[in-house]
């Protein structure tokens, strides 16, 4: 059975580890986070087989909890939205970039997964918190054609009020990879 993730972005940070609590108690999940983002609100990423996510999910719905900003789960998620979740790729010379702006945690993964496994294009980052004021970004490269492809792909498989901007830069200038490097 594949690796599923699930998603909570709440507004309020006792509730969710309340239900990060509960979680852990009655599931075998892994929690790849669970703690205070920006502005005041809490995420938990939980990570495991789709039958224990399902189930850990389900309980979140179960306990009713006011304050949900996004959530959801993802089945058989790319391996790469893992590892961008947590390591910053450095972005390749002669590359187009494609970034993308979202409102909420639980649209950016999916979106991001979407992208990669549609596209040929990588992966360089999901930033899913950060003072970002409750958004996510997802970075992109590859040829230009693959990344306005996979942007295409978010903007068609997303909400649009989930899509705070999406842009192509074609040719990064070398400055801005450099600053980008520095991270």
């Amino acid at each position: 059975m594949g690796k599923a993730v699930g998603l909570l972005e709440l507004g309020q940070i006792a509730p969710g580890y309340l239900i990060t609590n509960e979680v852990s108690k009655h599931t075998s999940v892994r929690i790849l986070q669970a703690g205070t983002i920006c502005p005041g609100g809490f995420l938990m990423v939980i990570l495991g087989d789709t039958a224990d996510v399902q189930v850990a999910m389900e309980m979140v719905e179960k306990l009713n909890m006011q304050g949900v900003l996004s959530h959801g789960m993802l089945a058989n998620i790319d391996h790469r939205v893992l590892e961008a979740m947590v390591e910053f790729k450095e972005i390749p010379r002669d590359t187009a970039i494609g970034i993308v702006e979202t409102i909420g945690v639980a649209p950016a993964v999916l979106a991001a997964d979407g992208a990669v496994k549609s596209v040929a294009v990588e992966l360089v980052e999901l930033r899913l918190t950060g003072g970002m004021a409750g958004k996510a970004l997802i970075i992109l490269a590859g040829s230009v054609d693959a990344v306005k492809s996979a942007l295409d792909y978010v903007q068609g498989s997303l909400n649009p009020s989930d899509i705070v901007s999406a842009v192509l830069l074609a040719s990064p200038h070398p400055r801005l990879l450099a600053h980008w490097q520095q991270k």
